[in-house]
């Protein structure tokens, strides 16, 4: 037990020392679940229009389709969501977070990140990120389902899916 213990501490210890250096940057993609994880931190507290800031805004999509060569439906549909479309969008992923951490006893300031996993999907002449964020409260272990794209080298945040406990 106290060799196993030793092996724990000393795991613990390089994984600490390799998270903290600042030479080894997380990849630009890893960015945003780790993003996504300190927005859901801040969920108990944070205000809707603070919220929608770590999301693309409307306003950088329609430059961003217009600079990409990306297909006409994407940058057609860009183009003609309104404002309002955009911000219920993000109202409703909000509330829904809201209301699902209060209905799992989520306690939002201490849930500790696990991990964020991804998969590419080209689509549109676009190449999503479709990604997990797993997160851990009360030795429970919940996932959140995210889309991102790089816009200008950095990995933005498009969509975020209601989170839910992952089934064993």
């Amino acid at each position: 037990i106290n060799m196993k213990k030793s092996i724990y501490i000393l795991a613990f210890v390089i994984v600490s020392v390799i998270i903290g250096c600042e030479t080894s940057e997380p990849k630009p993609a890893e960015l945003v679940g780790k993003h996504t994880f300190e927005l859901l931190q801040k969920m108990q507290t944070i205000s809707q229009a603070d919220f929608n800031k770590h999301f693309i805004s409307l306003e950088e999509l329609r430059v961003f389709a217009k600079d990409t060569a990306i297909e006409e439906t994407f940058r057609n549909a860009v183009t003609k969501v309104s404002q309002e479309t955009h911000d219920k969008k993000l109202q409703q992923a909000y509330e829904m977070i809201k209301e699902s951490g209060e209905r799992n006893s989520i306690d939002w300031k201490t849930i500790t990140f696990k991990e964020y996993v991804y998969q590419t999907r080209a689509d549109s002449g676009i190449l999503f990120h479709d990604g997990y964020v797993v997160f851990v409260n009360d030795e429970k272990e919940y996932v959140a389902k995210i889309i991102s794209f790089a816009v200008n080298g950095k990995q933005r945040l498009y969509s975020l899916a209601n989170f839910e406990p992952v089934r064993k």
